[in-house]
């Protein structure tokens, strides 16, 4: 799957999107092939850039190290990612996608906007610039940041350790949002923005919520160094609770499906099911999430799953032996959801506010979770018990939806703290993956390229 097939695809929705300017239909001039790309063109083709990549491969290795997904048996296509035995050839072309795709195509917005004071493309844009980044830098650490994205002026940037990385995304943000969204150069983006269709006060939302994640990350290393951020955010009250971030703008055909769907169920099918891990404690707990995340086995035991690593000794059986997940062509992509937003703001209350608010919105974010899947928002209670009970049901609610940040938040917080060992760990011990490798591509053209980094060492915030 080429990610220039979605690309088209969002080009063309934006030009139809256009309505019929004047010259639109110029005989002369081809609609497929402006003369110069608009902010408008390419900032939907950023954003499928970022979600083509962060639902896709991105959401799967998240899926299998946070133990909601697991390998087939009698199938060895993503064995090695359970067997936490990666090679620095290793999600290359996710790495390359982003910065030459998606991350190019916000700076060339930014740029574009930026000279005609065009500032709510610039700050949609920069905030989506700033989100990719801060999940390239917490899954490598340390990642061209300062010195990228400036062509031929610096061919071979510098990789910026990750707390440098940190500082400067919240300058991005907070740049992003001092501008001047009333002024009359400041164009309405419409539904050239697939995400909030323009409306401002949602990025607003989004821009707090991302840095109340980043503030977060800082709890193992300096955690009073932004509590006053943290409690003025949660004094202002305006985050992303009213609407999901999630890109949905998927068609169910080949070149324009779920990026996950496209790859691991139906290109690559016959390899992703349920993981024990998960699928017990939603069994055990009569969740009834369960039939809303999972499809039942076609054979045998409706919902059976495996443990992490358990194919490779399990004979015998294929994957309609097992629960799959539930996520089809249409499945959006998400960047944040409600009940995600919930538990960070139930886990920054219960470490720098109040444990009444922090309860509180623990049971929001339970409730949003069920609600979301279709059910009743009070269709299961689970006790509050603070910060373990928070990051679990982040967990749980993560599911098919933001698995990296499941991960993420195991490495931050050692929550869920019941993982079990994967069977065919290839790593010392009781080690776990902690980091991606620095890309081989980026070895042979970048001599700034760190040197190798064993995945079970911590990146910065984790230590």
């Amino acid at each position: 799957m080429n990610i220039r097939n979605y690309l088209l695809i969002f080009i063309t929705v934006a030009l139809l999107a256009s309505g019929c300017k004047k010259g639109f239909f110029d005989i002369n001039v081809s609609p497929n092939n402006p003369s110069e790309a608009t902010p408008a063109l390419v900032l939907p083709s950023g954003i499928a850039g970022s979600a083509f990549v962060l639902g896709g491969y991105y959401h799967a290795l998240g899926s299998f190290w946070a133990q909601h997904y697991a390998q087939a048996a009698a199938a060895s296509q993503w064995a090695e990612w359970e067997s936490y035995n990666l090679t620095d050839n290793d999600f290359n072309r996710q790495f390359t996608l982003l910065y030459a795709g998606a991350l190019y195509d916000y700076k060339y917005v930014k740029d574009k906007a930026s000279a005609t004071n065009n500032w709510k493309y610039y700050a949609i844009a920069t905030l989506m610039q700033a989100y990719t980044f801060h999940v390239l830098a917490d899954l490598y650490d340390k990642i061209p940041f300062t010195e990228a994205l400036m062509g031929t002026e610096v061919i071979q940037p510098k990789y910026d350790d990750g707390q440098t990385v940190y500082e400067g995304l919240l300058n991005m943000i907070d740049d992003a949002m001092s501008k001047d969204f009333s002024s009359s150069s400041a164009e309405d983006p419409g539904t050239a923005d697939v995400i909030f269709q323009g409306d401002m006060e949602k990025w607003q939302r989004f821009a707090n919520t991302l840095k109340l994640k980043i503030y977060l990350r800082y709890v193992n290393v300096d955690p009073n160094k932004y509590r006053s951020q943290i409690l003025a955010l949660l004094d202002e009250n305006k985050l992303l609770t009213t609407a999901d971030a999630k890109f949905s703008s998927f068609k169910a055909e080949q070149t324009g499906a779920n990026p996950f769907y496209n790859t691991f169920v139906d290109r690559l099918s016959g390899n992703v099911i349920a993981n024990t891990t998960l699928m017990s404690r939603l069994t055990d707990n009569n969740d009834p999430r369960r039939e809303k995340l999972f499809e039942p086995s076609e054979t045998g035991g409706l919902w059976a799953s495996l443990s992490t690593g358990e194919s490779r000794t399990t004979v015998g059986a294929t994957i309609k032996n097992y629960a799959t997940p539930k996520i089809d062509e249409l499945y959006p992509v998400y960047f944040f959801t409600k009940e995600e937003v919930y538990f960070l703001i139930a886990e920054a209350e219960a470490r720098y506010g109040s444990a009444s608010r922090a309860e509180t919105a623990y049971n929001n974010g339970i409730r949003e979770s069920l609600l979301s899947l279709g059910l009743s928002g009070d269709a299961i209670t689970y006790p509050y018990n603070g910060i373990k009970s928070i990051i679990e049901q982040k967990w749980f609610a993560a599911t098919n939806k933001r698995a990296l940040e499941a991960f993420f938040d195991y490495n931050r917080t050692g929550y869920p703290d019941f993982f079990t060992k994967s069977l065919s760990s290839v790593l010392t011990g009781d080690n776990r993956p902690k980091r991606l490798l620095y890309p081989s591509s980026e070895r042979t053209s970048n001599i700034n390229t760190p040197a190798l980094v064993s995945i079970d060492v911590p990146v910065w915030w984790a230590k």
